[in-house]
């Protein structure tokens, strides 16, 4: 056996060990806490508390974020407590002695080790998250602010449909920019979609999504105690847009599916098929997906495979998390002019010099050659529906200036 795969094998063993110990620490806590919560919650604190106190003091998004994460950390331990009863029920009477709890194990693997051990190096690195270094920045921008919006009810609305097209922004930037791309891919990665993916991201991009969230708040002009709010309330329901299937089948919430962001549109984002990829970039309505053409529901007749395009075993947790900064050193370094060493930073993943065949826009158009009825989306339907209205209202001069600028679009 040569030095580098036995260093490779010896490093997964450190890696799987971290793992054990970081996903039976991280679900103790998770329960003790469930069911001291609840507890409490019997005397009128804990989640009772936590949902009707705010109502005293009119901060009723206190109660609405305190109902979400109940939600979210309920779903979260059903997700792992029965798929871990599924799996020794399944197995029991299949494999037996050692080979039984290795197949369970490997299972277990597939489904957690990226999120448990994500959190631990989020948790254990300097706190480089959205929050904090919200803080420390929002001084510097807020000294080019040009206006501050009132605190009014419909400053909230405002504030809210502002923060989702910064969220959109950001989302739509992480796809399309393969630096940037590198910084996400480990969001991505998983195969099994539950709530702890929402721990597998790269500890840095909490850089750019800082940036991206401050240059809107200061653009237009809304107050950081404002935009705070409302972002807790999105990226809590964010977090319970990636529950699985195990603990929400359907996932699409009924008439809510034509609202809202549901399980069910989250889980398409996830998503590598041609049809799904790079669609719903938003996080709690779909209001900048459906005005970008960006929107796509999921459909019961194509599957819903999750990960990333590239072979990847998810158990190995460094190429996981590392793997798709190194590929692009290595296209960077490869780059025989340094025109294209920059191009493979900021065009989209699947670029290359000589080909953009694997682009994921490429992918999708090719896809709908053949089948051109399920491309149609809001930004066909809202071009048909001026071209028609144009058409009714406007005199037959101006209609054909106008459809040869329409198909252009």
């Amino acid at each position: 056996m040569s030095f580098t795969k036995k260093l490779n094998i010896n490093w997964r063993i450190i890696e799987n060990v971290i793992f054990v110990f970081a996903f039976g620490f991280i679900l103790y806590k998770l329960i003790s806490d469930y069911w001291l919560y609840i507890y409490n919650s019997v005397k009128g604190r804990g989640f009772i508390g936590a949902v009707i106190d705010p109502f005293s003091k009119h901060n009723y998004y206190e109660s609405v974020i305190a109902i979400i994460i109940m939600l979210n950390v309920t779903c979260l331990l059903w997700e792992i407590l029965s798929m871990i009863f599924l799996l020794l029920k399944q197995e029991s009477g299949n494999i037996t002695g050692y080979s039984k709890y290795k197949v369970i194990f490997e299972k277990v693997l597939v489904n957690y080790k990226p999120s448990f051990l994500a959190l631990l190096i989020i948790e254990l690195l300097p706190k480089l998250l959205l929050i904090h270094m919200f803080w420390i920045w929002l001084p510097h921008f807020q000294k080019i602010r040009l206006f501050t919006i009132n605190l009014k009810w419909y400053s909230w609305i405002y504030a809210y449909l502002c923060l989702e097209l910064a969220g959109w922004v950001y989302h739509f930037g992480l796809h399309r920019v393969r630096f940037l791309w590198c910084l996400h891919a480990p969001h991505h990665s998983p195969t099994e979609l539950n709530l702890t993916v929402n721990w597998v991201n790269f500890f840095a991009e909490g850089y750019y999504s800082t940036l991206v969230y401050l240059v809107f708040l200061t653009l237009f002009g809304i107050n950081p105690v404002m935009f705070v709010t409302v972002l807790l309330i999105s990226t809590t329901w964010g977090m319970f847009a990636h529950v699985s299937e195990r603990a929400l089948k359907n996932g699409k919430l009924g008439i809510l599916q034509h609202l809202i962001i549901t399980p069910a549109h989250h889980r398409v984002h996830h998503a590598k098929h041609p049809l799904y990829i790079d669609t719903n970039f938003a996080a709690a309505l779909p209001l900048w997906d459906w005005i970008f053409g960006t929107l796509q529901p999921f459909r019961e007749d194509i599957r819903a495979d999750y990960g990333v395009k590239r072979e990847l075993d998810v158990t190995n947790f460094c190429d996981l998390y590392f793997g798709e900064i190194l590929l692009l050193y290595r296209d960077v370094k490869n780059a025989q002019t340094l025109k294209n060493k920059f191009l493979y930073i900021v065009m989209p993943p699947g670029w290359a010099p000589a080909c953009s065949a694997n682009t994921a826009s490429v992918l999708r158009r090719e896809f709908l050659k053949t089948n051109p009825a399920l491309g149609i989306t809001s930004k066909n339907r809202m071009l048909s529906a001026i071209k028609f209205w144009y058409k009714r209202y406007k005199p037959a001069a101006d209609q054909a200036s106008f459809a040869n600028s329409m198909e252009k679009l």
